[in-house]
């Protein structure tokens, strides 16, 4: 919930963060940051970062933008780079010097060859925070580091997908980039310890994030798990491993919802509300392990009742009864969520070709209330190059340069 005042510059105003980041952990790590007030500028490529051209694209008179690049770079600034080029290299390199705090999730090697591998900018620019974010880390990989280690690639050895499972017990991807956005919290984190240890210390930090690891502790209960349970219990955990029975997601007359019966007199309680006390104290379901070697039992029993009720039905009977449960809703039904409306969760951001986009608030409460907007491809060019002392005809001859691209920059405003 956002408890920020109207005219709170945020705790992060005095921060400069530069951005070279595309897809999800890098952009929400930023995302963050921008909204807790710190100034983030974007470096893009001449074409614009991956996400700008995915699909869906929202189209206006205005122009044309994509709502996967929207949803992850509101209160950011823009400015195309051509880092393959001396000018560009150069200009970014000066960026560097005036800032806090560089992130990024491009891999090592490509940051090498362009002349800003992470552990040289360390050496070039003590006080900056550098993190980087990578599938597998840029040291000690086991294997080597630039292999391409998307989120599902990390959720799978983290063992997060294999705790992923359907009724069957056979693992299954979560749906989302569940990696990615756990390690942009991370990257985040990292910015504000590094920014805490160099107001002790004086310098800053190189900060080497992997997917892997970064993803690794969402299965700290279970790895504990696996080593504290012997094979006979092992044999009775149930598919949704040891997270007791009923436990996930069932079904109603018109649609799911999810149930947590983690205790045993959650299962009384259960029992009662649908009818069933006699259930409760029954040896065969009374106790965890019973229910766990009687899972598809359990899960009949409830689905039996629930199928006959609409969903708001159960959940509204289940709630009465004090035991964990929720609507499963869909990516509309969740914009309509009357809690998060009533929390004001979402935040109404400009998609700055005419039109706004209801997006997820930094939950933290920190965020500032000044208007939030997506920024066009390389708008802030000239302001930016201005906090320089890039003005006017430099910046043509930089253009000419090709600092921008092959063409002349872009039209930026002032």
């Amino acid at each position: 919930m956002n408890t920020a005042t109207a005219s709170d510059p945020g705790p992060l105003a005095d921060v400069k963060v530069i951005e070279l980041c595309h897809l999800i952990a890098g952009p929400y790590c930023g995302l963050l940051l921008a909204d807790e007030g710190a100034d983030v500028v974007k470096v893009e490529p001449p074409q614009g970062e991956l996400t700008r051209n995915r699909e869906p694209m929202r189209t206006s008179e205005q122009g044309t933008i994509s709502g996967y690049f929207a949803s992850l770079n509101r209160r950011k600034r823009s400015i195309t780079l051509d880092l393959k080029s001396q000018p560009g290299a150069a200009l970014l390199e000066r960026l560097l010097a005036d800032a806090d705090v560089f992130i990024t999730n491009m891999r090592g090697g490509a940051l090498e060859r362009l002349g800003f591998h992470p552990a040289d900018l360390r050496k070039r620019f003590p006080k900056l925070i550098v993190v980087s974010m990578s599938g597998f880390g840029l040291y000690n990989s086991g294997g080597d580091p630039d292999r391409a280690g998307l989120a599902m690639v990390a959720e799978a050895v983290s063992g997060t997908t294999a705790l992923t499972r359907d009724r069957e017990g056979r693992p299954t991807w979560s749906g989302f980039a569940l990696g990615d956005i756990i390690t942009g919290v991370t990257a985040h984190s990292s910015v504000l310890l590094g920014l805490r240890e160099r107001d002790r210390t004086g310098q800053g930090r190189l900060v080497d994030l992997a997917l892997t690891e970064c993803t690794l502790p969402l299965a700290t209960v279970a790895l504990a798990r696996v080593q504290s349970s012997d094979a006979e219990l092992n044999a009775v955990a149930g598919s949704n491993d040891f997270h007791d029975v009923p436990y996930g997601t069932f079904e109603a007359s018109d649609g799911f919802y999810n149930i947590g019966v983690n205790r045993d007199d959650f299962w009384v309680r259960l029992c009662n509300a649908i009818g069933r006390p006699e259930l409760g104290e029954d040896p065969r379901y009374a106790k965890y392990v019973a229910r766990a070697s009687r899972q598809r039992e359990v899960e009949t029993m409830l689905e039996e009742w629930s199928k006959k009720l609409t969903r708001s039905a159960v959940v509204e009977t289940l709630t009465k009864a004090d035991i964990p449960v929720a609507p499963v809703l869909t990516m509309d039904g969740v914009l309509e969520y009357g809690h998060f409306i009533a929390r004001g969760t979402f935040v109404e951001v400009d998609d700055a070709i005419g039109g706004s986009l209801r997006q997820p608030n930094d939950p933290t409460g920190f965020a500032v209330r000044t208007p939030a907007r997506i920024p066009l491809l390389g708008e802030h060019r000239d302001a930016i190059l201005r906090e320089l002392g890039v003005v006017g005809a430099e910046i043509e001859a930089l253009a000419d340069g090709g600092a921008f691209g092959p063409a002349r920059g872009v039209s930026a405003t002032p």
